[in-house]
C-alpha cells in the first residue's frame, strides 16, 4: 500500500484501536515515524497541520506488548475521550480524525460485496475493491442535537447510557430522506413527546465516537406534555437559565456550548461559565 507524500518536516500520532500514542513525559505528537515493539503500520494519513507542519497519523495492528520504540523509549496508550478536555480544539479534531480514519481502515480491509481485499487508493482518500469497482469512503454520520427552549426556560435530560446524572441536550441521528430540521422535529417528539418549531441552527461539531457530525440546534417548544421514551431517556425537566442543575456538559461539547449561548441570551448577551 502506497503512503501519502510526506515532507521533510513533519509531525506524527500513533492510533491503535481508537486509543491515542502518548510517549513518555506526556509528548503526543513526534517529530518521525518510530515503529513499535509488536505492532504493524497498515496505514498512514494526513490529519492537519501543527505550527506549519503537516500532522500524519500511523495506524497500528497487533497486539501491544510494552509499547516500547525501537529506541528503548517506553509510551502508552489513551483512549480518546481522555483528550476532549486536556487539549486545544485544533488538536482534539486531529486526534478525532486519526481515530476515525484509523475505523475506517479496519472496517474496511475487505469489500462488503466480494469480499475482496480492497487497496487504499493514491489519488482519492478510499479503499477501492477492484473486482466490484466499488469505493469506501470514510464514513461520516450525521447527527442533530437540540436544545429544546420556552422562554425563560430550557429542557435538559438525562440519557440511559449516562454513567452520571448529567443533565444535556437531546439528540440524535438523522435518517434517510430527511432534512436537519425534520431530524429535530422528530427526535423531540420521540424522545419526550413535545412538539418544537423553528429550529435555529447554532455550530457543529465533529464528534468522533466513533464518527459523528453534530449539527446543533435550539428549537422553540410548540405543544405537549413530557413523555420519556422507554430506554433512552431517564429523566427530562424543565429549568431556568439561572437555575441549571449543578452537572452539565462542558464547554468543549457542543451541547454545553448551546446551553451556554442560550443563557447567554436570556442573560442579554453576558458570557456564562
Amino acid at each position: 500500500m502506497e503512503h501519502p507524500q510526506v515532507a521533510t518536516s513533519s509531525r506524527w500520532l500513533g492510533v491503535w484501536q481508537g486509543h491515542i500514542l502518548v510517549r513518555e513525559g506526556e509528548y503526543l505528537f513526534a517529530d518521525k515515524p518510530e515503529p513499535l515493539s509488536g505492532l504493524t503500520v497498515f496505514g498512514t494519513h494526513k490529519v492537519g497541520q501543527l505550527d506549519g507542519q503537516d500532522v500524519f497519523v500511523q495506524c497500528y495492528s497487533g497486539r501491544p506488548q510494552d509499547c516500547l520504540f525501537e529506541k528503548g523509549q517506553s509510551s502508552r496508550l489513551i483512549g480518546l475521550r481522555s483528550f476532549l478536555s486536556s487539549t486545544s480544539a485544533s488538536t482534539f479534531q486531529m486526534l478525532g480524525a486519526a481515530c476515525q480514519l484509523y475505523a475506517w481502515e479496519i472496517d474496511h480491509r475487505y469489500c462488503g460485496r466480494c469480499g475482496k481485499e480492497t487497496v487504499l487508493r493514491t489519488d482519492d482518500r478510499c479503499r477501492y475493491c477492484q473486482p466490484c469497482n466499488h469505493r469506501y469512503y470514510p464514513k461520516v454520520s450525521p447527527c442533530v442535537i437540540m436544545l429544546v427552549t420556552r422562554g425563560d426556560q430550557c429542557l435538559l435530560a438525562v440519557h440511559e447510557r449516562s454513567t452520571v446524572q448529567m443533565f444535556t441536550a437531546l439528540a440524535g441521528f438523522v435518517e434517510p430522506g430527511e432534512t436537519l430540521e425534520q431530524a429535530v422535529v422528530r427526535e423531540v417528539e420521540e424522545e419526550v413527546g413535545l412538539q418544537v418549531q423553528g429550529a435555529e441552527y447554532i455550530d457543529s461539531q465533529p464528534w468522533p465516537f466513533p464518527g459523528q457530525l453534530m449539527v446543533g440546534f435550539l428549537a422553540e417548544y410548540k405543544s405537549g406534555e413530557i413523555s420519556l421514551q422507554d430506554q433512552e431517556i431517564t429523566r427530562a425537566e424543565w429549568f431556568h437559565f439561572n437555575e441549571l442543575p449543578e452537572l452539565i456538559p462542558p464547554p468543549e461539547t457542543l451541547s454545553g456550548q448551546l446551553i451556554r449561548a442560550y443563557v447567554a441570551r436570556r442573560q442579554g448577551g453576558q458570557q456564562y461559565e
